[in-house]
């Protein structure tokens, strides 16, 4: 049990760096079909489950999430220190994404793309001050939120053991940066 929470904790700490990029790379796979299977749109740091996308479109969008984020943490990770390797930051991204990838599963039978689509005609209606959400979207809704920030949290402390980030300052940018980077690849994925 000691050893799983590690893992969890920093696997980028106890895993070697070519079991990391086999498990990241496969993980990218199964991602790009999940996110053809339930239909959905994935972004940096955000998920549309209103779109019906291709699975050319979802393959190009993945690539675009994951180049983005490994050339722009690469970029600063060697600002801070010159020693930062290209296929840690790559690791980082490619095994931060398995907690988006498992929060597809929400969508299993159209669950969020229907429950979506009934609370935005609540609101157009009016309708949503009198009624009360469903418990079971409550509670995907707040698995979600975790899985999302499990997210946030592998790509920040990866990002911190490849670059070796101590200082308060790389945080801030860290954080800058993925915000940053996001506008940016929205704006390509949305155009697509």
């Amino acid at each position: 049990m000691n050893k799983l929470l590690q893992l969890l904790k920093n696997p980028f700490a106890i895993i070697e760096d070519k079991k990391l990029l086999f498990f990241g790379i496969f993980s990218f796979i199964i991602g790009i079909f999940l996110a053809y299977y339930f239909q959905l749109q994935r972004q940096i740091l955000r998920l549309n489950i209103l779109e019906t996308p291709t699975i050319t479109q979802v393959i190009i969008w993945h690539f675009i999430i994951v180049a983005s984020l490994a050339i722009m943490f690469f970029t600063l990770g060697k600002i801070i220190n010159r020693k930062t390797r290209f296929l840690d930051i790559l690791n980082t991204v490619l095994i931060a994404l398995i907690p988006i990838y498992i929060s597809f599963f929400q969508n299993f039978n159209n669950f969020l793309t229907v429950q979506t689509t009934q609370m935005l005609d609540a609101i157009k209606d009016g309708s949503i001050y009198t009624q009360s959400p469903p418990v079971l979207f409550i509670l995907v809704g707040f698995i979600g939120l975790f899985l999302f920030i499990y997210y946030i949290y592998l790509l920040f402390i990866g990002f911190k053991t490849a670059t070796n980030a101590k200082k308060t300052s790389h945080y801030v940018l860290f954080f800058v940066l993925l915000i940053i980077t996001d506008i940016l690849t929205s704006g390509l994925i949305n155009s697509i």
